[in-house]
């Protein structure tokens, strides 16, 4: 029996627990497994390190065969990095998790690690020895301070691990007091804290404390321990902050004023869980206190929400024999709806949009009739045959586009459309998403580099806003079509529904439709704007090509190696989880995909209906190129590559799409800054088709 997270707020209970242990792991019999307040964060927001579909569990106890009995300590590490060696294997360069990158302990069998493995005392009970990893946590913390006997500490959070790590300061002689505000907390923790004799407040006047440790997510406990260390003192960050939150920097700069010494604080090493095991045993009693409930395995999936609510305290799932079901289960189906890999793509959106209904219904290939027309008269301009390299092609492209020989650019136009990503969250760029809503603004008071090309190459521009974080003000120059509020981390759940993805297509076509029914576009430029939408870029282009993602990622807003190396990380443990159709746009684009993506290829089936040049950008507008190609392979005839990316994946797009770049600068800004340079080249090129002379025309011979 297992309980298998598949998906966020997801826990499948299965018996597909097969397959032998991998090398260097011993399948052991689970005792018991303590239910973490993380293990409940991951199941409701996911987790960067975490892989699914996954096994959740770290606070294990089990038993093999000869009844000896181990807690896990819940890493596996490389043993050869700088951290290995120097007893900071909890840093390990290539950490794999208990629960996090293998299965972990919600389960009756689990697959552990030799080494990782740590006896038992024999008179400890499996229920009070599942403490051991989060009191090893919070010996590790304590030690990065250096808390010496005596010293003041101030621990901000009254949950599990808060009180935990004041008890083992007092077991250190240090003078711990824990601030709670929640009433209904306090009232549970009172006999813990009257067994320990702990002191517990709600607020102190005290400040000038020695040493400080958050053991809260809550941003404004962050703020109120910054404000309570003493001069020269210490500050643990020991808990994370929830995600996307501000932090006042007039408080960071206490820091500066006073000395502060701030250190963090990340699970573990083995040593300081087998020294927990000597805290418990001073007095198992305590720990007692701190258990909420024993709970049977099938009541997991139904406490998840109250262990998140972190009213609870310490919830022990207790297997054995009796909590076995004899019948077996099968795993629920997949929440994603994958209807739409069922049917042709564009049949699916022109079900549910008319305004994809009247496009199709225009989308036809580029006709090649006039293709020897159009070889001929370039080939006879006063010139070498092919002198003008790849100038010639542009033209005759242009000329099929537009069915006439004399091909004519009159109105050029740019739509950048933006938008933010969920899978930021992973820690997968440079800059945070707030930057996505600034670049918009920057377009908008016209001082980004799209707007200088563009004025320079007199191409009309058009800023659409497909799903950016915030609220954006009103202005002129903005095209309002958001969809949500960022996509959803596609680590954890798709990017997307299939409801929001053909949204984002329609609004894409009724953008580029609007403006070209004012005037007719000839030639139209894609750019995007979007934190993290690199990552995504990256993800379909895998998805559709079947590059590796360590072998496609790039730097994208200009991380580091361990950037890129996390990055790819990230996209390949997407991709296995997500498992997009790769014969299928819509469902790439719905697995994996971003706003602007899909506003870009709305916007590139409505021009192709409507017989525009189309250029696309970098790497983001190439991917969804590829997503439009797979929805309509009609378009491909329209569409040019503007320029080469830095980012590398970009040219396994283009090889399936078999274009070849434009220019090569050596750019990756993105925002069409590529495509807007390449439209000038092929205006030159029509211009050359409609107004270079032929060698009859110019009197000249081209024959020596």
């Amino acid at each position: 029996m297992r309980f298998l997270l598949t998906g966020l707020k997801t826990l499948t209970k299965t018996n597909d627990n097969e397959k032998e242990p991998e090398t260097g792991y011993k399948r052991l019999k689970v005792d018991c497994c303590a239910i973490c307040r993380t293990d409940a964060k991951i199941w409701h927001e996911g987790h960067r390190d975490l892989s699914l579909p996954r096994v959740p569990g770290h606070e294990i106890v089990v038993s093999d065969t000869s009844k000896n009995r181990f807690v896990i300590w819940p890493g596996k590490t490389c043993g050869i990095c700088r951290y290995c060696k120097s007893s900071q294997e909890n840093l390990c360069e290539d950490m794999e998790i208990t629960g996090f990158h293998h299965d972990g302990g919600f389960a009756d069998y689990v697959d552990a690690p030799k080494e990782s493995l740590i006896p038992i005392p024999e008179d400890l009970p499996s229920q009070i020895a599942c403490f051991s990893e989060p009191v090893g946590c919070a010996l590790h913390a304590l030690s990065k301070t250096g808390l010496k006997k005596h010293e003041r500490l101030l621990v901000v959070g009254g949950g599990t691990v808060g009180l935990i790590t004041a008890y083992a300061a007092l077991q250190q002689g240090a003078r711990p007091i824990v601030i709670e505000k929640d009433e209904e907390k306090i009232d549970k923790i009172k006999p813990f804290l009257e067994h320990t004799h702990i002191p517990c407040v709600k607020t102190t006047p005290e400040s000038d404390f020695d040493v400080v440790i958050n053991a809260c997510d809550d941003p404004a406990a962050f703020n109120i321990s910054m404000t309570k260390i003493a001069k020269g003192g210490r500050f643990s960050f020991f808990s994370g902050l929830k995600k996307n939150q501000p932090i006042e920097s007039n408080l960071l700069n206490l820091m500066h004023y006073r000395e502060h010494s701030l250190t963090g604080s990340y699970g573990c090493t083995k040593k300081d869980m087998e020294n927990a095991l000597f805290v418990i045993q001073k007095d198992p009693s305590a720990f007692k206190y701190l258990t909420e409930d024993i709970i049977t395995p099938e009541v997991i999936p139904t406490i998840m929400a109250h262990v998140l609510s972190g009213i609870s305290l310490k919830y022990i799932i207790h297997f054995s024999d009796d909590h076995k079901e004899k019948k077996r289960m099968t795993t629920l189906p997949s929440t994603v709806n994958n209807s739409t890999t069922d049917k042709n793509d564009l049949q699916a959106i022109t079900a549910q949009s008319g305004i994809a209904k009247k496009v199709s219904d225009h989308l036809k290939p580029v006709s090649q009739e006039i293709l020897p027309s159009a070889r001929k008269k370039i080939d006879f301009k006063t010139k070498p045959l092919g002198a003008l390299g790849r100038l010639e092609d542009m033209a005759v492209r242009m000329s099929l586009i537009q069915e006439n020989l004399t091909p004519c650019i009159d109105r050029k136009a740019m739509f950048v459309f933006a938008a933010d990503h969920g899978i930021a969250e992973e820690g997968v760029s440079a800059f945070p998403s707030e930057v996505t809503a600034q670049m918009v603004q920057n377009f908008l008071n016209g001082g980004a580099a799209i707007n200088v090309l563009c004025r320079h190459n007199d191409i009309d521009i058009h800023v659409v806003d497909m799903g950016v974080k915030s609220d954006l003000a009103d202005h002129p120059d903005l095209i309002t079509k958001k969809i949500r509020k960022g996509t959803r981390n596609f680590a954890l759940e798709p990017a997307m529904t299939e409801k929001e993805a053909i949204q984002g297509i329609e609004n894409g076509m009724t953008v580029f439709l609007s403006e070209f029914e004012k005037t007719p576009i000839d030639i139209v430029g894609l750019g995007e704007m979007g934190i993290a939408n690199t990552t995504s870029a990256t993800a379909i282009i895998c998805a559709i090509t079947g590059i590796f993602p360590k072998d496609a990622t790039g730097r994208g807003t200009g991380i580091d190696d361990k950037g890129v190396d996390h990055k790819a990380c990230v996209i390949e443990k997407a991709l296995q989880f997500q498992k997009p159709d790769a014969r299928s746009g819509l469902d790439v684009l719905i697995r994996v995909g971003g706003y602007e993506i899909a506003g870009i290829v709305g916007a590139i089936l409505a021009a192709a209906s409507k017989k525009t040049a189309i250029v696309l950008d970098g790497v983001i507008s190439t991917a969804a190129g590829l997503i439009a190609s797979l929805i309509c392979p009609d378009i491909n005839g329209y569409l040019f590559s503007g320029h080469k990316s830095v980012e590398i994946s970009q040219q396994a797009a283009l090889d399936k799409l078999k274009l070849s770049p434009l220019i090569d600068l050596d750019m990756r800004l993105g925002e069409g800054t590529g495509a807007a340079l390449a439209i000038d080249i092929i205006d030159a090129a029509c211009r050359i088709m409609r107004e270079m002379a032929s060698f009859e025309e110019a009197g000249v011979s081209n024959k020596e």
